[in-house]
């Protein structure tokens, strides 16, 4: 298949600004959802030990009956799905089970129980999530607060976890819809420089080509030899004009000699 050189140009250049496209654009997915999950990790870690000491603040003050009000503040921040003690077999054995949603429920609380915390992305179908969990320990200091003191355990006894589950779905979206955006505005970006690409190719490529071409086709069909080019020494093809005009000079220099001579070898000796 034969193709023009603006054809070659533009495949060249449409080649290219697919990979650059499919990379920028896979880069910063990558990197935007990176800084969510950190951005949230760091939230994270703060909400819990806020929960934390509030319900030290609650135990101090003989109102853990009020723990309920506690979790619903927390569940009212942006992107908190689920916020809720996990409580362990030592509270229980010392005040009781609690209530429904203090029960582990999956493995992620059996292992906070366990003394191993954990924070992990989960993705349920098209949800996502982020499941953090913190064990909380029987600590002589806490933030000032002495726990082995209303919990009859030995220090660094496990207590009960902390769980914060956070959606990730608005987050996500907001990502792709970036991407999406970013993406376009490449796009279009893209789509003019290939047009000003498009049009310089022509002017100062195919047009000077295209009258070379026909330039010589005139020489060789016609054998006109007088017709001359315009040619700049600046670029490439101005110096092969320039040189197409000396070979024309040489070409018309040569068929001078030879039809000076033919008059002389006709006369009669």
């Amino acid at each position: 298949m034969r193709l023009s050189i603006a054809a070659k140009f533009n495949f060249f250049l449409l080649f290219i600004f697919s990979m650059v496209l499919v990379f920028s654009a896979s880069y910063q997915a990558v990197r935007e959802r990176d800084l969510i999950l950190t951005l949230i990790k760091e939230q994270s870690r703060e909400q819990t030990e806020a929960y934390f000491d509030g319900l030290n603040m609650l135990m101090l003050t003989n109102k853990m009956a009020a723990r309920d009000t506690l979790r619903n503040k927390f569940l009212d921040h942006a992107h908190v799905e689920d916020a809720r003690i996990v409580r362990g077999e030592a509270v229980n054995s010392q005040f009781g089970p609690g209530y429904d949603n203090e029960q582990p429920r999956d493995e992620f609380d059996r292992l906070a129980l366990a003394g191993k915390g954990s924070i992990e992305v989960v993705h349920d179908g098209q949800h996502s999530r982020l499941v953090v969990t913190r064990p909380l320990l029987a600590q002589r200091n806490f933030r000032g607060t002495d726990c082995t003191s209303c919990h009859l355990v030995p220090e660094n006894s496990v207590l009960g976890a902390v769980r914060f589950d956070y959606s990730l779905d608005s987050l996500f979206t907001r990502v792709e819809q970036n991407i999406l955006t970013s993406a376009l505005s490449l796009t279009l970006i893209f789509g003019l420089g290939l047009l000003l690409t498009l049009w310089v190719i022509r002017t100062w490529i195919v047009s000077p080509l295209n009258r070379l071409t026909r330039a010589m086709e005139e020489a060789t069909d016609r054998r006109d030899f007088g017709h001359r080019l315009e040619g700049d020494e600046g670029d490439e093809i101005g110096r092969v004009a320039l040189a197409y005009n000396q070979m024309l000079d040489s070409v018309e220099r040569q068929l001078g000699k030879r039809r000076g001579k033919e008059p002389e070898s006709r006369q009669p000796k």
